[in-house]
């Protein structure tokens, strides 16, 4: 049977994915991989053409030792990049709006350009926008909308978009579903759960008592910390929190490579090669994507290159010490998606690279081959690079901070604060939901780590009554000023 897809291309569609061939071949091994590389459980999804397997390995809660299942759910983080870019795809597709039509002309940052900004320019990371990463776990909106009018015109850009300077932004993805709100004149929230639930994936904010991965932190010493299942908040859960289980992979890696809901086809092959086109120079060396991967460019949530020469769409997603991967092999019809349950950095100096990358490559080439190709090059050179594990700097104490401890407010940002530490020595910085102990670095200077950003988030007093805080790399500090205690 076939049906038509939105611009005339006929298809099949596809039914129920059958298992797939050598399934037992391709899981040997993937203990060793794990083992060798100290990751507490793996979830593995395997697609090719009309058949698919899910494999997993370890232990998905340290603490209790209960085994990572088919059934696990991960948040997809930055996974959810092309799902955002492919639900855009379709209003464009409608003739809701276009790729290249200028929005938000109203609620601009500073430094914005008057026309606004584009959906290719929000999607492929060539807006000129700042991440915002800190602001988007901390404050408390819950809507793509309320931040686009309450808090973008007290922000600041620091770019104008286009040209080839590759700038990484959520805050950009935030926006456009914003656009996407606008556009179909319906919350984003119901826009995601209608294509989540054409594909029959789950989806949003599974309830406390749901087969969740716990996130297993560096403790400093050379081990991990099982600091249990990780809780997103404010606008990080309306565009990272989706949950999967590597078990709904399959029908999201179906979605990816061939366009395919459970019932019929929600995007067109012309659709497909839209989003599959490299629009934004990437970086050639980078801690976002593989180094196997020679890297054309970045597209519509994916980056864009080649693997041993054919094309490949790559994208990796990290919430706290929870990681994925998704790879995309569209000549030959094939994806592959790793979820594990602790930090393993990419490390693109390397061949081996990382965790995520052994796995998914080396099964890849099996595939390929028939067997495993130089399974030696995909373990860890020595000890495995571990993503940041406790902060540097002495805890500043009380008493040095003099008459630091207060509650601040940034119209942008909306409030922080400053206040003693009820379980220990020093102060705390409290932003939102998180936390972190307020440092002192060797040079005198203050500054804390929060869980939403490896910072260092600088703390600067300016006279009595306001702070500068500077939330990331790529921004200025903001002046919070000192408001009545909440």
């Amino acid at each position: 049977m076939t049906r038509p897809s939105g611009s005339g291309t006929t298809r099949p569609v596809r039914g129920p994915a059958a298992p797939l061939r050598g399934a037992d071949r391709l899981a040997e091994g993937l203990t060793a991989l794990r083992e060798a590389w100290q990751v507490p459980g793996v979830g593995v999804t395997v697609v090719r053409g009309d058949e698919a397997a899910v494999f997993t390995d370890g232990t998905r809660d340290l603490s209790t030792g209960a085994p990572l299942t088919p059934h696990t759910l991960f948040p997809l983080g930055s996974l959810t990049k092309s799902v955002i870019a492919a639900q855009l795809a379709r209003l464009v597709a409608q003739g809701l709006t276009g790729w290249d039509t200028g929005h938000l002309t109203t609620v601009l940052p500073q430094g914005a350009p008057r026309d606004g900004y584009t959906l290719t320019q929000l999607l492929t990371h060539s807006s000129g926008l700042p991440s915002y990463d800190l602001l988007l776990a901390g404050c408390a909106d819950t809507s793509p909308g309320e931040a686009a009018r309450g808090r973008l015109p007290h922000l600041v850009t620091v770019r104008p978009p286009g040209g080839d300077r590759f700038s990484y932004s959520d805050l950009a993805y935030v926006l456009a579903c914003h656009i996407a709100e606008e556009t179909a004149g319906r919350p984003w929230d119901r826009l995601l759960g209608d294509i989540l639930s054409e594909l029959g994936v789950r989806g949003r904010r599974p309830g406390p008592s749901g087969d969740l991965a716990h996130a297993c932190e560096p403790d400093g010493t050379g081990g991990l910390t099982d600091t249990g299942p990780v809780r997103l908040s404010g606008l990080s859960d309306v565009i990272s929190g989706v949950w999967a289980s590597p078990a709904d992979m399959v029908a999201l890696l179906r979605f990816h490579l061939f366009g395919h809901g459970s019932r019929q086809r929600l995007l067109d092959d012309r659709v497909l090669a839209q989003l599959r086109t490299p629009r934004m120079p990437a970086p050639t060396l980078s801690a976002n994507h593989p180094a196997c991967v020679e890297a054309d460019g970045y597209g519509y949530g994916w980056l864009v290159g080649r693997y041993r020469g054919e094309p490949a769409l790559v994208h990796s997603s990290s919430v706290g010490a929870l990681r994925g991967m998704t790879v995309l092999l569209p000549d030959r019809d094939l994806a592959v998606n790793v979820f594990c349950n602790t930090g393993v950095r990419h490390s693109p100096g390397r061949a081996h690279c990382c965790f995520r990358c052994a796995v998914a490559f080396s099964l890849i080439d099996a595939i390929d081959d028939g067997h495993e190709r130089g399974r030696e090059h995909r373990l860890p050179a020595g000890e495995p690079e571990r993503m940041a594990g406790p902060a540097s700097g002495r805890v500043a104490d009380l008493p040095s901070l003099e008459a630091l401890p207060g509650t601040y407010h940034h119209p942008g940002f909306g409030f922080a604060r400053i206040e003693p530490n009820a379980s220990g020595p020093g102060a705390v910085f409290r932003y939102g939901p998180l936390t972190g102990a307020v440092r002192r670095a060797g040079n005198g200077t203050l500054f804390t780590v929060c869980p939403a950003d490896p910072g260092p988030i600088a703390l600067a007093p300016v006279g009595t009554d306001r702070l500068a805080i500077r939330m990331e790399r790529s921004v200025p500090a903001f002046e919070f000023t000192r408001a009545a205690a909440r």
